[in-house]
């Protein structure tokens, strides 16, 4: 890639005017035009050379001709993995932002049922004063889905907090803070292993509803499901039914089906946090900066971080 820096960008956003006044300060040599709509689109995508987006329709995107580079902003990309309209000589990207806040996610839950703040809030309110021995995180077995950014992220702050740390990965082979790593094919023999299994595992061929009743079943008592990955990788109405039958509990941000239906059965468990897909919620500014950090790279002809192994799909 030349080095010349009046590349012409298409930001296809909800956000797009935001996008563009962040990356205008930052990159005030290349050529920015944001949209919001399609039609507000039409008069530059041809020329675009970089797309920034996530959800772009595809009577867009099959016109992008002059299209090298497709930067996401998101982290889960399994509705363009296998777009024809993005053809394998477009270098496609992920954000990978996603990690430390995700891993935050994590652990303000299990701080919170470690330390049981629920029944100190309760006893607040009727003027109670009970001392109760807290839980601790130290010695817990920490269970992870996915060693991507945001598994490793969840596996570093683990160790922090002095667990054991075990994980899932599609190629097992050693991570840093994973004391053990699975192949998918051993999932039932690590999930009756922890006290907390955290799932985010992207969403593909191979990981569609790889949670269902069998591997669910063997959590162990008193163990915490977190879902932050993709709602598909587990079958929904397994998973509610090993919630009426096991005493566990589940953390769940993501859904087979978006928004949450009102029918679902999910909704009226007690052992359910349910939260409307925000473990992973999209910041512009730190978008951006990663963005700026791979433009950087890109104009030098340099590797990208992020990249989009589409045969794995993610």
């Amino acid at each position: 890639m030349e080095s010349r820096e009046n590349h012409q960008l298409l930001i296809y956003h909800t956000d797009a005017k935001l996008y563009e006044a962040i990356l205008l300060k930052r990159l005030p040599h290349l050529e920015i035009h944001s949209a919001e709509r399609p039609e507000e689109a039409s008069g530059f995508i041809e020329e675009a050379e970089i797309i920034l987006s996530w959800k772009i329709p595809d009577e867009l995107l099959k016109r992008a001709r002059h299209l090298q580079w497709f930067s996401s902003t998101a982290a889960g990309n399994e509705h363009l993995v296998k777009n024809p309209h993005l053809p394998e000589s477009v270098v496609f990207t992920r954000a990978t932002v996603y990690g430390e806040m995700m891993a935050e996610y994590v652990f303000a839950y299990l701080l919170y049922f470690a330390r049981d703040l629920s029944k100190y809030f309760l006893d607040q309110r009727q003027k109670i004063w009970e001392q109760r021995r807290p839980e601790r995180l130290r010695g817990k077995v920490l269970g992870i889905l996915g060693l991507g950014s945001v598994g490793k992220e969840i596996a570093r702050r683990g160790k922090q907090f002095g667990m054991d740390v075990l994980g899932l990965k599609r190629t097992p082979e050693a991570v840093e803070d994973v004391d053990q790593v699975f192949g998918h094919e051993d999932i039932r023999r690590m999930i009756p292993q922890v006290d907390y299994l955290i799932n985010t595992l992207p969403l593909t061929e191979e990981t569609y509803h790889l949670l269902r009743e069998e591997e669910l079943s063997r959590l162990k008592e008193e163990a915490i499901f977190f879902n932050i990955g993709r709602g598909k990788t587990v079958d929904e109405k397994a998973l509610v039914q090993v919630l009426k039958g096991k005493n566990i509990r589940a953390v769940l941000d993501v859904f087979e089906e978006e928004p949450l239906s009102p029918e679902s059965e999910l909704w009226n468990l007690e052992n359910v946090i349910i939260t409307p897909h925000v473990s992973g919620i999209n910041i512009p500014e730190e978008i951006c900066e990663e963005f700026v950090r791979n433009y950087e790279r890109w104009v030098k002809g340099q590797p990208l971080t992020g990249l989009v192994d589409r045969s794995k799909g993610y």
